[in-house]
């Protein structure tokens, strides 16, 4: 008897336990949704009042009188005249980044509108930090706070002798930390990267003077966060928190443009996250706590980071519509704020460039590789099969990195690859018209215009220049298909906002840049949606709603073709599902 009890109990055991591992969650029962005005934005830009949906698959599109249910018993929802979209797509983004500085204290310009508002709040920061922890600051930006007086090594260790620090800029491509960060960093004044754009500065005696400009300098400081400062438990909330918010936006599907992680460990949790179904290990980790638990969450697709080539699949994976690597990206130059950006002409020579941006009259940046390797970095990873991304601000950068691709366009054929140009502020109609030709497509970082188009206009750039800049409309002319992205974290991955100022080119001082590269909000709107899919190769799968497609849609608050051109940003998402289970997340 007792055998046949202790059998019988562990029986009983290993059906809860294979219970908890294959539990998932439920997925939505086959639905229609009626009542409905349903942008499809598909290839006709037709409009429905109802849409079948079964097992994440749009089924039926139309109106419901014409629908057939006869295989089959679907509930019904009454969306009661509420606008429908197919879900956004961003199509550069960073969610490592994003978990990385989700809690870091917030030093913005959004925030704190003064130079002593900003180290106010460092300085409260620290008395609320226990003496040897980390403090990590985030949103340094002298073009949203004019008058910010950017930090040396010494100010930070005044704030903070007992704490080590480390600021980030909006702009992610600068840094500053006090002497407890370099000492754990183990950078000393003798400290070289041996690469002439990515440096730590130094005074007149050659001593650090705590700035860390771009991202070569900054790996060290970040190995030793990841290890330090950001714990596994702290990522896994930070990642399934940033997640949320990305479906709050109306965002089904993240792009992460050049993942920056040390090692794979982060690729299980994003798996586990995005991916239709978990893996039996990650189940058991997540029962154990050491995986969240799995929720409806937005797709996820990668660019690797060219020095990060130990995370490519060993193995072509199966293709996947969820979650997977889906390319490689490098860096042709830097940022326009850091005087990195790579220009045919030079910065305008300033008060605001010589003093700010520390950039002498007649400096044009340069590129962050040499032109050889960037052919040997193209022509490595086309014959490996990977869509390439390459970050190029100015049109320099631009003109060289698409005269690399001509060179090799006699060995490779690129014109089915859809190689990508990121952000792209000064692309020039010739440059553009070069990207029809090799098969590259764009994608435009549109809040420089919105942020910073009057200071780029008044103080770095020439009129003329900045009157050209982000060139939408002849982007479109030129046929060439293009998408519009926020960067996060550098700004919130908010699409409708986005929208707005592509199609309305006015800066946050209500001044009109480039009214001539205005576009119509049906191209926004698909430039975020069906075009960012076909982006990533995923237009038969994602991107409008269609017989057939998968089910990624939101709820919005307002038809965008309704409201006046100054609210589309106001637009408020009410639901947003993926594969067609709702995505949940706290509404303001």
């Amino acid at each position: 008897m007792k055998k046949r009890n202790k059998l019988l109990g562990i029986l009983l055991f290993s059906a809860i336990l294979l219970y908890a591992l294959t539990k998932d969650f439920t997925p939505t029962v086959e639905t229609v949704y009626v009542n409905g005005n349903i942008l499809t934005l598909g290839a006709n830009n037709a409009t429905a009042t109802a849409m079948h949906v079964k097992n994440g698959v749009i089924q039926q599109i139309g109106a419901v009188a014409e629908m057939d249910f006869s295989a089959g018993e679907p509930r019904y929802v009454d969306l009661k005249g509420a606008t429908v979209l197919p879900g956004f797509i961003d199509s550069h983004s960073h969610v490592a980044l994003s978990s990385f500085t989700y809690d870091m204290v917030d030093l913005s310009g959004f925030t704190h509108r003064s130079n002593a508002a900003v180290w106010e709040a460092l300085k409260v920061a620290v008395q609320n930090t226990p003496k040897g922890e980390w403090i990590i600051g985030k949103g340094i930006d002298i073009v949203l706070v004019p008058d910010l007086v950017l930090p040396t090594l010494q100010f930070l260790d005044a704030i903070a002798p007992d704490n080590p620090v480390m600021l980030i800029s909006q702009s992610l491509h600068s840094y500053w930390g006090n002497t407890a960060a370099f000492t754990a960093a183990g950078i000393t004044k003798e400290s070289d990267t041996k690469v002439s754009t990515s440096y730590y500065e130094k005074d007149a005696a050659g001593n650090l003077s705590g700035g860390i400009v771009e991202q070569l300098a900054f790996l060290p400081f970040l190995a030793v966060l990841n290890k330090d400062a950001t714990t596994p438990k702290k990522l896994t909330k930070a990642t399934t928190a940033v997640f949320k918010t990305y479906a709050a936006l109306g965002n089904t599907t993240v792009v992460s443009a050049g993942i920056t992680i040390n090692d794979a460990k982060p690729l299980r949790l994003y798996e586990h996250v995005s991916s239709n179904r978990t893996s039996f290990v990650n189940q058991l980790l997540s029962v154990g706590g050491l995986l969240p638990k799995r929720t409806p969450m937005p797709r996820h697709f990668m660019f690797v980071r060219h020095d990060r080539a130990f995370l490519f699949p060993t193995q072509t994976a199966a293709p996947n519509d969820f979650y997977g690597i889906i390319g490689v990206k490098h860096w042709y130059d830097g940022s326009p704020y850091t005087g990195s950006m790579y220009l045919e002409s030079p910065y305008e020579a300033t008060a605001f460039s010589k003093e700010k941006l520390h950039v002498n009259p007649g400096h044009t940046g340069k590129a962050l590789i040499e032109a050889q390797a960037l052919k040997e970095f193209i022509s490595t990873y086309t014959k490996k099969g990977w869509q390439i991304a390459i970050h190029t601000q100015g049109d320099q950068a631009i003109k060289e990195v698409l005269a690399a691709y001509e060179n090799l366009s006699e060995e490779f054929d690129f014109s089915s690859a859809r190689n990508r140009l990121e952000h792209c502020l000064l692309a020039t109609t010739a440059s553009i018209h070069q990207m029809k030709k090799l098969g590259i497509t764009p994608s435009y970082h549109i809040n420089h215009l919105l942020y910073y188009g009057d200071v780029l206009e008044t103080e770095m750039l020439s009129s003329s220049r900045v009157n050209r800049m982000l060139p939408l409309k002849s982007t479109i002319d030129a046929g060439v298909k293009f998408t519009l992205h926020a960067d996060q974290p550098m700004f919130d991955s908010h699409p409708f906002r986005l929208i707005q100022t592509a199609v309305e080119r006015k800066t946050t001082a209500n001044n009109t840049i480039g009214a001539h590269e205005r576009i119509p909000l049906l191209a926004a709107l698909k430039s975020m949606t069906i075009h960012a899919a076909w982006q990533i190769h995923k237009e038969d799968k994602i991107g409008s709603l269609e017989k057939g497609k998968l089910a990624d849609f939101i709820v919005v608050d307002a038809n965008p073709f309704d409201v006046a051109v100054e609210k589309i940003g106001d637009i408020q998402v009410l639901q947003t599902f993926v594969h067609g289970n709702e995505v949940l997340f706290k509404k303001e």
